[in-house]
């Protein structure tokens, strides 16, 4: 059969130009709070929510997308290359966890915080392990220990070093676990693991998505590449077609679609992320590989105005704008394992746009001169309105930082009128916003 004489049938609800600058768009607005959040050095509560709340939206619309294309597989058929195409936006889809884990990573080893974990190996098996015994473990599970003894105190530990955070809420809720309150109480008188699991499984969503959807793909990865002809169900002639002449782009370079080095190589990485849980892990070593390095590196020291690295530099404008950045890049030093791993998680969506891009241009030849992918229908037109979920989120995240930086100045204005004891000036402040509750010094302006 040559390759004049078959065609893969179109698919614009998977492949379409809607379909695709939706994925695009939203995979990388992503990133935009992500650095944001990386830029004054530290990750604060807020905006780790902030995280959460895009990557949830954004993996529920990779659940939808790699849902539909199962059951598309295994009723109204669905090519094995159009398969290969879902498979390289579900990696795209997925770097929204990463991006939130990152993020995480940095905001629970940062100092000051309640519970906080050390980025090394082994503290965050540790944690790890801590997470996964306080969410699976279950109500029943008290029932053997004896009433009034309680539950372990190592795994009252776990679960309070872990709800026992900044926010009201959760440090209430430490309260309870170590009180043994009644709010986790069941009615024989033993501790009720069960809800405070809960609690964690809610909190920490987006890795439970992120978990699954590696699954689900991997899944669908491993049904694709243990036998590309006979993929899906009556698209025989379509998935012959594709094994005999497609080719699939890798790091932009053409590689035949039937290729069996690409076949184990493919069949071996999706095995490898199979297994819900323990397909974060690789993710997780990655990432601790990043403040691995920033910790054995030698820590740079902020310039001074004697001699350093720039004092052979004659032209003082010039050798002012090199300390200042140089000191920028040190005062931000702490950030940085999380920056690499951001630069590292956008190269590698890069990527796979490009790869996309690359193997449907090379592959077009292959759908006949009607490409029914580079019209605009239905699907492209819904793809593009669900747009509107992650930009209002970044919306949302916008809108929130400026009103508390906009509420931080003015309790700093606040404060400077009370050292000044200038009473006129407090009511202004006051009069303006400012938190009249908030502490100055060690001094409240309640009166």
């Amino acid at each position: 059969m040559s390759a004049g004489s078959c065609i893969i049938p179109g698919n614009p609800d998977i492949a379409g130009i809607g379909v695709r600058i939706a994925i695009y768009v939203q995979n990388l607005l992503c990133f935009i709070p992500a650095f944001w959040a990386l830029f004054d050095g530290k990750v604060t509560q807020s905006e780790l929510d902030a995280a959460e709340t895009q990557a949830t939206t954004n993996l529920v619309l990779a659940f939808a997308i790699l849902i539909s294309s199962i059951v598309q597989a295994q009723t109204l058929g669905l090519t094995n290359y159009h398969a290969s195409i879902i498979l390289n936006m579900s990696w795209m889809n997925n770097t929204n966890a990463f991006i939130y884990f990152l993020l995480y990573i940095q905001h629970k080893s940062q100092l000051g915080i309640p519970g906080r974990v050390e980025p090394t190996w082994r503290d965050w098996v540790y944690h790890i392990r801590e997470l996964a015994v306080a969410i699976v473990w279950h109500p029943g599970a008290a029932k053997s220990s004896p009433a009034g003894v309680g539950p372990d105190p190592e795994l009252v530990g776990a679960v309070s070093r872990e709800l026992g955070k900044a926010s009201d809420e959760f440090a209430s809720l430490s309260i309870v676990l170590n009180t043994h309150g009644a709010n986790h109480v069941n009615v024989e008188g033993n501790y009720d693991f069960g809800r405070s699991g809960a609690k964690l499984l809610v909190k920490r969503f987006v890795l439970f998505l992120g978990s699954i959807h590696l699954s689900l793909m991997a899944g669908l990865g491993l049904w694709l590449w243990s036998n590309i002809r006979a993929f899906g169900e009556g698209q025989d002639v379509g998935n012959n077609c594709a094994a005999n002449h497609a080719f699939l782009a890798i790091l932009g370079k053409h590689v035949p679609f039937a290729s069996e080095a690409l076949r184990v190589v493919s069949l071996v990485i999706y095995a490898v992320f199979l297994v819900p849980g323990v397909n974060l892990l690789l993710p997780v070593v990655v990432f601790l590989v990043f403040y691995h390095l920033h910790r054995v590196a030698p820590t740079p020291r902020f310039a001074g105005s004697g001699t350093t690295i720039d004092s052979h530099i004659r032209p003082s404008r010039l050798r002012f704008w090199i300390r200042r950045t140089y000191n920028s890049i040190v005062h931000r030093w702490g950030i940085f394992p999380p920056f690499i791993g951001l630069v590292f998680l956008l190269a590698i969506n890069l990527v796979f746009i490009i790869d996309i891009e690359v193997a449907l241009r090379q592959n077009a030849g292959l759908q006949g001169k009607d490409v029914v992918e580079a019209e605009w229908g239905f699907g492209q037109i819904l793809a593009m309105l669900l747009l509107f979920m992650p930009l209002r989120d970044l919306a949302e995240t916008f809108l929130a930082r400026s009103m508390k930086q906009r509420q931080k100045d003015l309790d700093m204005g606040l404060g400077g009128a009370v050292k000044g004891s200038d009473l006129d000036l407090v009511r202004t402040w006051i009069a303006r916003g400012a938190n009249p509750n908030t502490k100055h010094a060690g001094t409240s302006t309640r009166g």
